[in-house]
Formats: structure tokens, C-alpha cells, sequence
């Protein structure tokens, strides 16, 4: 009798989803429709406590994934770039995106942990609830999405169909196996950072795509093997954060060496005076990017070698005689233009972004080799 009932409230879900979208069209009745049906679920059937002894596990277990998430793709956006979102302090803003936003995901999870403490003997009412999430979510995404072309269409499956699965697959999975607040954790994260801060890397439809199933896939894969090990469970737990923790070392160190190495477009080196302040000053770091010196205009600043050094100063004239460009240079906190001038076989790139305090390492160790070698 309790799994027909379950099956019915989700007809009812199912229904509200299609009438709230395609005939009324309005999200607000439409959160408020699962807030209800959320408080329904819990004066029928209770809000079980949850005293599963590895949920502490599981939930660090996801915090250290979205961590390792948020610090790779950031880290990417420095050479990437970012996109601004449409984060604002605006009352209407913060009350229907932000606080019946999070309402909402959390009573889709509280009746998604009730499906689960009564359907423990059969998961096909789980599963049915995690089908009508995604077309759920899959509606909310293709709400004014193009989808005139075929290339239009695979984007869509794979920027947003495939990883709105994976987040609910992971969701149902954690809530029964583990319990309601991992899936909670996840869900509110990786549903709302969006719109709470306000930029966000330019990764781009691909990356997006796997950074966006990866991240899922990840904390499913960590998970499981403490929820499938349960007698190992301290070894591993320690194992999988040490694992997990070195995530985003290693994409820091990888991104690094791609920078310092000038293999692509992008190079970072270490600022080693201040005639660039107030934009940038010693210790920092800058990214340049290589760039035709035939696209470089006055006001931009470029990198350029000068005998063993490299300069970044901005281009206050430039001049073209037969082909060749040559570029008169100057720091914005000097008196003077630069007393020489630059061939364009000298400019590395135009200067891009600036990251404070990244390039005091290397001028210590810089200076330690110079006064060891004098000594």
C-alpha cells in the first residue's frame, strides 16, 4: 500500500512539472508546487533520522571533491578567462533565485530521502523519482536553449542533458546507500554557485562537459568505496582525502609548468620591479599572451626582451616602416618613456592578466643564485 502511495504522489510530481511548465509557465508556482508536496511527504510518512555512522565520511568525502572542482577550473579560468554571471544584491533576485531556489532543492531532497527509507526492499520508486528530476531540470535547461542545428543539439546533450544524469544518479545513489545530508551538500553547491558568485571560468562547451560529469563521477567513485568497504573504512577514508587533496596540486603544478614553459599561447613570469604600479608590482606575476605585433595598439602592455631580461611596459607609440613595427614603451610609475625602442623580434606577447604575490618565489630564488654565484 505504501509503495502505491509512493508511485501516486509521484504522478502527482510528475503532473505539476508538466503543468507548471508548458501550460502555465511559471517557475514560481512550480517551486512552490514541490515545497508542498515536500511537506506532504513529511506529515505522511515522518523524516526518519538519519544515523548512518559513514555519513560524516561521505560528506567530506564531496565537500573535498567540490573543492578540488572549484580550485582546478578557477585556476583554469586564470588562463582561460571568466565569464561574469548574473549574481546581484537585488531583493526579487536574492528571494526567487536564491532563497525559494535553495528551498526548493532542499525538499527535492527531503522527499527524495523519504522515497529512499521507504523503498529500501525495492529501488524502482528512486529511480522513477530520479527520471522525473532530470526531465525536470532538462526543462528548466532548455528553456530558450537553440536548438535549430544538430551541432546545437549535441551541445545541449552534452553541456546539459548528460551531466544534469550524472547529478541526479549521483544524488539518488548517495541518499540510499548513505543518507540525505552528501547528496544535500552536493546538490545545493553545485546548483547555486552560479548565481552567488560572480564570476565563473570561460571553460568552454568541452571542458564544461567534463569537468561537469567528472565531477559526479568522482565523488560516486571515492564513495563507493567506503559504502562497498565498510570494514576499511578509516584506512580508506584517509587514503581518499589524500588522494583527493592532491587534485588540485597536481592541476595547479601541471597548469604551472604549461605557463612556465611557454609551450602554448600562454607564459607567466615573475615581475621583478615596480614600474608598472599601481597594476602590478614586484612579487607579482603576469600571464602574457603570444600575439601578431601587427594586432598590438597603443595603451596595451606587452612583454619584450631587452639583452637577458624580460619588460613589461605599455605601448605608448608605435611606428610600421616596411613591414616591420617598433613600439616606444613606457612604465606607468616612471617619469619618462623608455630611453630606447623596441623591435618587434622582441615582443613575447601582450600582458593579460596579473596574479599578486605568484612571482616572489621565484625572485627570492633568483636572488640566492645570483649572490651564491657572486660569492
Amino acid at each position: 500500500m505504501k509503495k502505491i502511495e509512493i508511485y501516486m504522489l509521484e504522478i502527482i510530481f510528475f503532473i505539476s512539472i508538466i503543468v507548471f511548465n508548458f501550460v502555465y509557465k511559471n517557475s514560481l508556482l512550480m517551486n512552490l508546487s514541490i515545497i508542498v508536496l515536500g511537506i506532504w511527504f513529511i506529515i505522511k510518512y515522518g523524516f526518519m533520522k538519519d544515523n548512518n555512522y559513514i555519513k560524516s565520511s561521505i560528506n567530506k568525502i564531496a565537500i573535498s571533491c567540490l573543492l578540488s572542482f572549484f580550485v582546478t577550473t578557477y585556476i583554469l579560468g586564470l588562463v582561460l578567462g571568466y565569464n561574469r554571471t548574473i549574481y546581484n544584491l537585488d531583493f526579487n533576485f536574492l528571494f526567487n533565485i536564491l532563497f525559494l531556489g535553495i528551498v526548493t532543492i532542499i525538499f527535492e531532497e527531503i522527499i527524495r530521502y523519504i522515497i529512499c527509507k521507504n523503498s529500501l526492499n525495492n529501488n524502482k520508486p528512486i529511480i522513477i523519482y530520479t527520471i522525473i528530476l532530470c526531465i525536470l531540470n532538462i526543462i528548466i535547461g532548455i528553456n530558450g536553449y537553440d536548438l535549430s542545428s544538430g551541432e546545437r543539439i549535441f551541445i545541449f546533450i552534452s553541456t546539459i542533458v548528460l551531466p544534469i544524469i550524472a547529478r541526479e544518479a549521483l544524488c539518488s545513489y548517495l541518499t540510499y546507500k548513505v543518507g540525505f545530508a552528501p547528496s544535500l551538500i552536493f546538490k545545493l553547491v553545485i546548483s547555486t554557485y552560479g548565481y552567488i558568485i560572480p564570476i565563473t571560468p570561460k571553460l568552454g562547451n568541452y571542458l564544461s562537459s567534463i569537468f561537469n560529469i567528472g565531477l559526479p563521477f568522482l565523488i560516486y567513485f571515492f564513495s563507493s568505496r567506503i559504502i562497498n568497504y565498510n570494514d576499511k573504512v578509516k584506512i580508506y577514508i584517509k587514503n581518499s582525502l589524500r588522494r583527493v587533496a592532491s587534485i588540485p596540486i597536481f592541476a595547479f603544478l601541471i597548469i604551472l609548468v604549461i605557463l612556465v614553459s611557454g609551450v602554448f599561447s600562454h607564459t607567466i613570469i615573475a615581475i621583478g620591479s615596480n614600474s608598472m604600479k599601481p597594476i602590478y608590482e614586484r612579487g607579482d606575476a603576469i600571464i602574457y599572451e603570444k600575439t601578431e605585433v601587427s594586432k598590438l595598439k597603443k595603451g596595451e602592455v606587452i612583454a619584450f626582451r631587452k639583452g637577458n631580461i624580460i619588460i613589461t611596459h605599455r605601448i605608448i607609440d608605435l611606428m610600421k616602416t616596411d613591414n616591420r613595427y617598433t613600439f616606444k614603451t613606457k612604465g606607468d610609475a616612471n617619469n619618462a618613456p623608455d630611453d630606447f625602442i623596441v623591435d618587434d623580434s622582441k615582443v613575447l606577447g601582450k600582458v593579460k592578466y596579473a596574479v599578486k604575490y605568484v612571482g616572489y618565489p621565484t625572485l627570492w630564488l633568483n636572488e640566492v643564485f645570483n649572490k651564491t654565484k657572486g660569492d
